[in-house]
């Protein structure tokens, strides 16, 4: 298995302790697990500076995509994503907010709908499940089918090392990602991901941005009211259908039309 990690701290101290433990423990369940490490600071990624490109003509126009699109690649080729960010004024550190500007044609464009990843954030006071819920929050509307938490507080004693307690916390989540990843088992996607994908859905069919349709159409995601790939029963989809003709209805109503 080959995991990319993600870190989004300037450093690599506390928050990558809980990383330290968490490759221990993939490397214990399998010794050929690999890792693929980037932090993100010494990535010097520009400030997304709001082109719009990557929504309008393909995440390759952005004028930071050398710097990006690699780092995608590598998204999309993993078996498993952790990604962390330690609490910094009660939200993500500036580089992991910076990256997910970068990524959010990936809201109107869902691709990781096979993928799993893991989240890991950490504090010494608070704002740990906001900044957490954040992340996971992105991560589902990029499709990911299951993601993993890992918010934690006071992770670490004074002496920088992790208290049993934490240790376990650790194991237990990281071996539910490994298994979820072994296993190949998708979840049926929640009932929140199935309102945002047809609400883009519908955009795409309406045209509101021409890109957008046409990765809708070629991906074949535009007929389905979830992607296909995952499974999701009739009951779960039979809303969707009433809710996509609802938003086809409001959206050729509302949009204007370029003359």
């Amino acid at each position: 298995m080959k995991f990319l990690i993600i870190n989004g701290s300037p450093r690599r101290q506390n928050t990558w302790k809980i990383i330290e433990r968490t490759k221990e423990t993939l490397n214990s369940l399998d010794e050929n697990t690999t890792f693929k490490e980037i932090d993100l600071i010494n990535e010097n990624i520009p400030c997304c500076i709001g082109c719009y490109n990557c929504f309008t003509k393909g995440e390759e126009s952005c004028p930071h995509s050398s710097v990006i699109q690699p780092i995608v690649e590598e998204m999309k080729t993993c078996d498993g994503l952790i990604i962390t960010s330690p609490v910094y004024a009660l939200n993500v550190t500036g580089v992991v907010k910076n990256f997910i500007d970068h990524l959010a044609y990936f809201y109107h464009r869902p691709f990781f709908f096979k993928n799993k990843a893991m989240v890991v954030v950490t504090t010494a006071g608070s704002g740990h499940k906001k900044v957490g819920k954040y992340l996971d929050e992105t991560l589902e509307n990029m499709g990911y089918n299951q993601r993993y938490d890992l918010f934690l507080i006071h992770s670490h004693d004074t002496h920088g090392y992790l208290p049993l307690e934490t240790k376990q916390k650790v194991d237990k989540e990281t071996i539910k990602f490994y298994s979820s990843i072994k296993n190949n088992k998708l979840n049926s996607p929640s009932f929140k991901a199935l309102i945002m994908y047809n609400i883009w859905r519908a955009m795409a069919s309406n045209n509101t941005i021409e890109y957008d349709k046409k990765y809708w159409v070629e991906n074949k995601l535009i007929d389905y009211e979830y992607s296909p790939d995952v499974p999701c029963n009739t009951l779960k989809k039979l809303p969707m259908k009433i809710f996509y003709k609802i938003m086809l209805m409001f959206l050729n109503k509302n949009t204007v039309k370029q003359e």
